[in-house]
């Protein structure tokens, strides 16, 4: 099922043989360099991240979910909502390298943006990224919300971005999904 989309990608809900294709977004030291310890993960941790996903899915309906590009119908990435601030939702997103400086999360992370905002009528949505990941605070920057704090994040210095929905209770579409 497509969860949204935009002229170049579309998000979708994860399927068990997807932790092939997450494989990289897991395993690349360009990828993980501001990601928690940095460490690769092995194929077991891979292939529960991806069930605990679909889990997820089914119990609340709001997760990350993978980006695919049309182009190439390529899982090029992650993008959606995690729960590691609760009661605060954050939006994170992961693209693989060959796909960087393309404006392909900036894409991605709007339409969930909206989504998150409409669907499901966050009241505000954050963003957390190590201050040193100077393209993730651009992308927190394009998308609209405003450096909020910084703090220590499990023993790692963050920076935290937020955006309060600016769309009014009654223009929230409950039909989607």
């Amino acid at each position: 099922m497509i969860i949204c989309e935009t002229d170049r990608l579309y998000l979708r809900e994860w399927t068990p043989d997807d932790w092939l294709r997450f494989r990289p977004l897991a395993t690349d030291p360009r990828v993980l360099r501001y990601i928690g310890d940095g460490k690769p993960w092995d194929d077991e941790r891979i292939q529960r991240r991806i069930t605990g996903l679909i889990e997820l899915s089914a119990q609340r309906g709001w997760i990350i979910w993978p980006v695919i590009h049309r182009a190439d119908s390529e899982l090029i990435g992650f993008c959606g909502f995690g729960d590691g601030f609760l009661p605060e939702v954050e939006i994170g997103w992961r693209l693989r390298p060959e796909y960087w400086g393309q404006g392909l999360a900036t894409e991605a992370a709007r339409a969930v943006l909206e989504y998150g905002f409409q669907r499901w009528n966050f009241p505000r949505i954050i963003s957390v990224a190590q201050p040193a990941n100077a393209a993730s605070i651009r992308v927190m920057e394009k998308l609209g919300l405003e450096f909020d704090r910084r703090f220590d994040h499990k023993g790692i210095e963050v920076v935290c971005y937020a955006k309060s929905n600016p769309f009014p209770p009654t223009a929230v579409r409950q039909d989607w999904r």
